[in-house]
């Protein structure tokens, strides 16, 4: 058995206000990037070198503001920032799919210390684990059994 977690005063607040004793979570949403994998450091260069050769204005240390974006919502965003307009369909593909391409150049990425641990305790105390990600990196989707086995 795993020991109480301490609740935040919000918490305790919600379950005052609905007069719950307690809370038992029965399901957790897990994020890939930067919840599983350290992977944000090779997406942020990713970013930063298809949009410079694009043509936008930007730095490194910015694409971390877009974590959790689609793609094409981090592509919409500079467009509409350097062009005045939302990328085409079309823009928006090509530029992905050279993203993806700078991605998988790069040394890979490895899981993020204690990952594995989290998980197992989640699963040990019966709370489904459910990935959510808004990543297209099939990289590292496709490592997902590999490196948490039995998880998702």
């Amino acid at each position: 058995m795993i020991p109480p977690i301490p609740f935040s005063t919000e918490i305790l607040r919600f379950l005052d206000r609905h007069h719950f004793d307690r809370i038992t979570p029965r399901a957790a949403l897990i994020d890939m990037d930067g919840t599983l994998y350290d992977s944000m450091p090779s997406h942020t260069r990713a970013w930063y070198r298809l949009m410079t050769e694009a043509g936008v204005d930007c730095t490194p240390e910015e694409f971390y503001l877009y974590e959790g974006r689609t793609g094409a919502s981090t592509i919409n965003q500079l467009f509409l920032r350097a062009f005045g307009r939302e990328a085409t369909k079309e823009e928006t593909e090509a530029l992905y799919q050279r993203k993806t391409e700078y991605f998988r150049e790069l040394p890979p990425v490895g899981p993020m210390p204690g990952a594995l641990d989290m998980l197992t305790v989640l699963k040990e105390t019966g709370i489904q684990r459910v990935l959510v990600t808004g990543s297209g990196q099939r990289s590292l989707i496709d490592r997902i059994s590999a490196d948490f086995p039995g998880m998702f």
